[in-house]
Protein backbone atom coordinates (compact mmCIF):
# COMPACT_ATOMS: atom_id res chain seq x y z
CA UNK A 1 0.00 0.00 0.00
CA UNK A 2 1.48 3.55 -1.08
CA UNK A 3 2.19 6.58 1.60
CA UNK A 4 -0.43 8.20 -0.12
CA UNK A 5 -3.25 5.67 -0.01
CA UNK A 6 -2.03 4.70 3.45
CA UNK A 7 -2.78 8.64 4.68
CA UNK A 8 -6.36 8.70 3.20
CA UNK A 9 -7.21 5.77 5.10
CA UNK A 10 -6.24 6.69 8.12
CA UNK A 11 -7.40 9.53 7.97
CA UNK A 12 -11.45 8.10 6.63
CA UNK A 13 -10.66 5.62 9.45
CA UNK A 14 -10.19 8.61 12.17
CA UNK A 15 -13.59 10.07 10.51
CA UNK A 16 -15.31 6.76 10.96
CA UNK A 17 -14.25 6.16 14.50
CA UNK A 18 -13.87 9.55 16.07
CA UNK A 19 -17.00 8.88 18.26
CA UNK A 20 -18.07 7.60 21.41
CA UNK A 21 -21.69 8.19 21.59
CA UNK A 22 -24.19 6.87 19.97
CA UNK A 23 -25.90 9.36 16.94
CA UNK A 24 -29.13 8.15 16.63
CA UNK A 25 -30.30 6.28 19.91
CA UNK A 26 -31.61 8.08 23.07
CA UNK A 27 -32.28 6.93 26.50
CA UNK A 28 -35.95 7.58 27.37
CA UNK A 29 -37.24 10.88 27.52
CA UNK A 30 -34.04 12.29 26.00
CA UNK A 31 -30.34 12.74 25.83
CA UNK A 32 -27.85 10.17 24.74
CA UNK A 33 -27.64 6.65 25.96
CA UNK A 34 -24.64 5.79 28.50
CA UNK A 35 -21.91 4.12 27.76
CA UNK A 36 -21.40 0.46 28.19
CA UNK A 37 -20.22 -0.32 31.89
CA UNK A 38 -17.06 -2.45 32.58
CA UNK A 39 -17.46 -6.37 32.10
CA UNK A 40 -17.32 -6.67 35.33
CA UNK A 41 -19.63 -3.96 36.81
CA UNK A 42 -22.82 -5.40 34.67
CA UNK A 43 -25.66 -7.24 35.66
CA UNK A 44 -25.33 -11.08 34.05
CA UNK A 45 -27.26 -11.53 31.24
CA UNK A 46 -27.17 -14.72 29.93
CA UNK A 47 -24.64 -16.58 27.73
CA UNK A 48 -23.54 -14.22 25.03
CA UNK A 49 -25.17 -14.84 21.53
CA UNK A 50 -23.13 -15.37 18.10
CA UNK A 51 -25.55 -12.89 16.53
CA UNK A 52 -28.47 -10.23 16.83
CA UNK A 53 -31.13 -9.32 14.25
CA UNK A 54 -30.90 -5.46 14.20
CA UNK A 55 -33.29 -4.76 11.67
CA UNK A 56 -31.77 -1.37 10.88
CA UNK A 57 -31.63 1.03 8.21
CA UNK A 58 -28.33 -0.30 7.12
CA UNK A 59 -28.01 -3.87 8.03
CA UNK A 60 -30.90 -6.55 8.87
CA UNK A 61 -28.51 -8.59 11.09
CA UNK A 62 -25.26 -8.89 12.59
CA UNK A 63 -23.15 -12.67 13.16
CA UNK A 64 -19.77 -14.23 14.59
CA UNK A 65 -19.14 -17.14 12.61
CA UNK A 66 -19.05 -20.48 14.19
CA UNK A 67 -15.44 -21.22 14.99
CA UNK A 68 -13.01 -23.29 16.97
CA UNK A 69 -12.70 -20.93 19.07
CA UNK A 70 -10.10 -22.65 21.75
CA UNK A 71 -6.34 -22.23 22.56
CA UNK A 72 -4.29 -24.22 25.16
CA UNK A 73 -0.69 -22.56 25.23
CA UNK A 74 0.55 -18.98 24.40
CA UNK A 75 1.39 -17.56 20.98
CA UNK A 76 -1.50 -19.40 19.77
CA UNK A 77 -4.32 -17.51 17.77
CA UNK A 78 -7.56 -17.73 17.57
CA UNK A 79 -10.12 -15.96 15.27
CA UNK A 80 -13.04 -14.01 15.23
CA UNK A 81 -14.98 -13.43 11.80
CA UNK A 82 -18.18 -10.95 11.49
CA UNK A 83 -20.88 -10.93 9.14
CA UNK A 84 -23.68 -8.73 8.24
CA UNK A 85 -27.26 -9.62 6.09
CA UNK A 86 -29.23 -6.88 4.55
CA UNK A 87 -26.95 -4.27 3.94
CA UNK A 88 -27.81 -1.62 2.17
CA UNK A 89 -25.48 1.99 1.71
CA UNK A 90 -22.81 0.89 4.02
CA UNK A 91 -19.40 2.33 3.60
CA UNK A 92 -18.40 2.13 7.36
CA UNK A 93 -18.33 -0.11 10.25
CA UNK A 94 -16.97 -0.56 13.85
CA UNK A 95 -16.92 -2.59 16.88
CA UNK A 96 -15.66 -2.17 19.82
CA UNK A 97 -14.68 -5.50 22.20
CA UNK A 98 -14.23 -5.97 25.81
CA UNK A 99 -11.80 -8.29 26.77
CA UNK A 100 -12.25 -10.25 30.02
CA UNK A 101 -9.20 -10.71 31.35
CA UNK A 102 -7.58 -8.74 29.00
CA UNK A 103 -4.39 -9.76 29.83
CA UNK A 104 -5.19 -13.18 28.57
CA UNK A 105 -4.83 -11.51 24.70
CA UNK A 106 -1.72 -9.55 22.98
CA UNK A 107 -2.94 -6.76 21.76
CA UNK A 108 0.02 -6.15 20.13
CA UNK A 109 0.53 -9.35 18.04
CA UNK A 110 -3.28 -9.39 17.00
CA UNK A 111 -4.97 -7.78 13.67
CA UNK A 112 -7.85 -7.70 12.28
CA UNK A 113 -8.39 -7.36 8.23
CA UNK A 114 -11.61 -6.06 6.89
CA UNK A 115 -12.86 -7.83 4.02
CA UNK A 116 -12.94 -6.29 0.60
CA UNK A 117 -14.37 -3.63 -0.16
CA UNK A 118 -13.85 -2.37 3.03
CA UNK A 119 -10.32 -1.55 4.23
CA UNK A 120 -9.13 -1.59 7.80
CA UNK A 121 -6.84 0.96 8.96
CA UNK A 122 -2.88 0.29 9.22
CA UNK A 123 -1.19 -1.26 10.50
CA UNK A 124 -2.60 -3.75 12.41
CA UNK A 125 -6.26 -2.71 11.95
CA UNK A 126 -7.15 -2.85 15.90
CA UNK A 127 -7.09 0.39 18.27
CA UNK A 128 -6.76 0.49 21.96
CA UNK A 129 -9.15 2.81 23.20
CA UNK A 130 -8.32 4.75 26.54
CA UNK A 131 -11.10 2.44 27.96
CA UNK A 132 -9.69 -0.57 27.34
CA UNK A 133 -11.59 -1.65 24.84
CA UNK A 134 -10.60 -2.88 21.36
CA UNK A 135 -11.73 -1.31 18.81
CA UNK A 136 -11.88 -2.59 14.72
CA UNK A 137 -13.29 -0.88 11.49
CA UNK A 138 -13.56 -0.90 7.72
CA UNK A 139 -14.31 1.74 5.91
CA UNK A 140 -15.17 1.72 1.82
CA UNK A 141 -12.95 4.37 -0.43
CA UNK A 142 -14.92 5.81 -3.44
CA UNK A 143 -18.19 5.69 -4.61
CA UNK A 144 -18.59 2.19 -4.10
CA UNK A 145 -20.90 0.65 -0.97
CA UNK A 146 -21.87 -2.50 0.11
CA UNK A 147 -25.15 -4.04 -0.54
CA UNK A 148 -26.92 -7.69 0.64
CA UNK A 149 -24.82 -10.51 2.42
CA UNK A 150 -20.95 -10.52 3.06
CA UNK A 151 -18.39 -11.21 5.83
CA UNK A 152 -17.09 -8.07 7.46
CA UNK A 153 -13.67 -9.10 8.30
CA UNK A 154 -11.93 -11.36 10.77
CA UNK A 155 -9.71 -10.15 13.90
CA UNK A 156 -7.03 -12.52 15.13
CA UNK A 157 -6.36 -13.08 18.51
CA UNK A 158 -2.85 -14.25 19.63
CA UNK A 159 -2.35 -15.57 23.12
CA UNK A 160 0.17 -14.12 25.81
CA UNK A 161 2.32 -15.89 28.09
CA UNK A 162 0.74 -18.07 31.27
CA UNK A 163 -2.00 -18.76 28.42
CA UNK A 164 -3.07 -22.63 29.08
CA UNK A 165 -5.55 -24.85 28.16
CA UNK A 166 -7.62 -23.84 31.68
CA UNK A 167 -7.88 -19.76 30.73
CA UNK A 168 -11.02 -19.13 29.90
CA UNK A 169 -11.34 -15.24 28.17
CA UNK A 170 -15.11 -13.69 27.15
CA UNK A 171 -14.38 -11.35 24.16
CA UNK A 172 -18.01 -9.49 24.60
CA UNK A 173 -18.87 -6.70 21.64
CA UNK A 174 -20.16 -3.32 23.66
CA UNK A 175 -20.84 -1.55 20.53
CA UNK A 176 -21.54 -1.87 16.61
CA UNK A 177 -21.97 1.15 14.47
CA UNK A 178 -22.56 0.43 10.44
CA UNK A 179 -23.81 3.16 7.67
CA UNK A 180 -22.95 5.46 5.10
CA UNK A 181 -21.02 7.96 6.77
CA UNK A 182 -19.83 8.96 9.87
CA UNK A 183 -22.29 11.49 10.02
CA UNK A 184 -25.34 8.94 9.20
CA UNK A 185 -24.87 5.69 11.14
CA UNK A 186 -27.29 3.30 13.29
CA UNK A 187 -25.30 2.67 16.62
CA UNK A 188 -26.06 -0.51 18.61
CA UNK A 189 -24.97 -1.01 22.77
CA UNK A 190 -23.97 -4.12 24.10
CA UNK A 191 -27.45 -4.30 25.29
CA UNK A 192 -28.88 -4.21 21.86
CA UNK A 193 -26.21 -7.06 20.61
CA UNK A 194 -25.46 -9.46 23.55
CA UNK A 195 -23.35 -10.75 21.44
CA UNK A 196 -19.60 -11.91 21.59
CA UNK A 197 -17.43 -15.22 22.01
CA UNK A 198 -16.02 -17.55 24.96
CA UNK A 199 -12.57 -18.88 24.50
CA UNK A 200 -11.94 -22.00 26.04
CA UNK A 201 -15.56 -21.76 27.04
Amino acid sequence: MNFRLCALLSLAILAACGTDASKNAEAPGGGPLPLPLPLRNRPPSGPLALAADLDGRYVQSIRIEEGEFTATGPGQEVAMTFAANGMAKVKQFEFRLEIDPVEALDFAESAFVATQPFLQPPPSGTELGDDGQWRIAGVILGDSQAEGDNTLGTLTFKTKEGFDAGTQVQVRITFFSVGPSFSDRDDYTANDLNMGITINK
